[in-house]
């Protein structure tokens, strides 16, 4: 089965790897709870020193990490038994949304935490619906995320406490908020297996067809500056995800890096815009985290762990 085609089982299909290479995960214990009570010690002393969150599975099973920009000094956030990842950073920096799963059926909330390891959250406790891929608006007023039903993926929005949820597509994952908060880039399909990209506004109105291909177009992101929007482009092979770079209106792309197996699970922007931080399988299917910096194309492996690295979330 391709990995990440399933919006709703993206983070867990990353401890499936796992499990495949003999080691512990917590996803098959339907009956852990998600977003236990916040504990009142932190476990990050200073966080602003850390922009980058990810999802590692260094402590058995898959957590959010906190790691400096050049990957220096990774510490753990979350200590939960599920699998924690799709992080988002709040506009101040001060918290982050993120994805808690048990199991791929039903079981998947969206949580919120402080950066340095307080006031962990369940924002939506929905048992028969999986929720995904949360994004904070600019303005911090609301939240965009995806749920995964059965077959339907939707497309929902919320404000920032968890309440008043509205869906604003009927077809849609991996959604990404213009800088002015105006529009949401995601992708979707018409009617096949394939994703084209798309755009709507805040309240669900004007979809419009962004960029289709020959190749599913998926998990865009949008830069920092408004200029450019990031996505993963699939190709025939279960290797063969790359990170592409286009105008925000549209027009022609072109591939940011070049390396051997996939690369994907949201590309990340830094806040100059000038850099992209996604997760690398290699041909080994190990999970790291790389930047590719746009102007050079060099490339530069953030994490080098013999655990599954995966799903970086930029501080802006």
């Amino acid at each position: 089965m391709r990995r990440a085609r399933r919006i709703g089982i993206a983070l867990t299909a990353a401890a499936i790897v796992v499990c495949g290479s003999g080691c512990s995960t917590a996803t098959d214990a339907a009956s852990a709870q998600l977003c236990d009570e916040p504990s009142s010690t932190p476990t990050v002393e200073d966080p602003s020193t850390r922009p980058l969150a990810f999802s590692s599975n260094r402590a058995d099973s898959f957590d959010l990490w906190l790691m400096g920009a050049d990957g220096t000094d990774p510490v753990q956030l979350t200590t939960a038994d599920g699998v924690e990842g799709m992080a988002s950073w709040s506009p101040d920096g001060t918290q982050l949304l993120f994805l808690s799963a048990v199991d791929t059926e039903s079981n998947g909330d969206v949580c919120v935490i402080n950066a340095d390891g307080t006031g962990l959250k369940n924002l939506t406790s929905t048992p028969d619906v999986y929720e995904t891929t949360p994004s904070w608006s600019p303005d911090g007023s609301e939240i965009v995320y995806g749920t995964w039903k059965g077959k339907a993926h939707e497309l929902h929005v919320m404000d920032s406490t968890g309440k008043r949820s509205h869906r604003i597509t009927s077809n849609g994952n991996w959604p990404s908020w213009s800088p002015d908060g105006e529009l949401i880039v995601f992708s979707a399909s018409r009617g096949s297996s394939a994703q084209d990209l798309w755009t709507v506004n805040r309240d669900g109105s004007d979809k419009a067809l962004l960029a289709d291909g020959d190749s599913e177009l998926t998990e865009p992101a949008w830069s920092p500056d408004g200029r450019t929007i990031a996505y993963v482009s699939v190709g025939s092979e279960e290797t063969e995800e790359d990170i592409f770079i286009m105008p925000a209106g549209g027009g022609s792309d072109r591939r940011v890096a070049a390396l051997p197996g996939n690369d994907h699970w949201p590309p990340a922007w830094s806040p100059d815009s000038m850099q992209l931080a996604f997760t690398a399988d290699g041909t080994d299917l190990v999970g790291e985290i790389v930047v590719v910096d746009l102007r050079t194309r060099e490339t530069t492996n953030l994490t080098n762990h013999e655990s599954h690295d995966a799903f970086p979330a930029w501080r802006q």
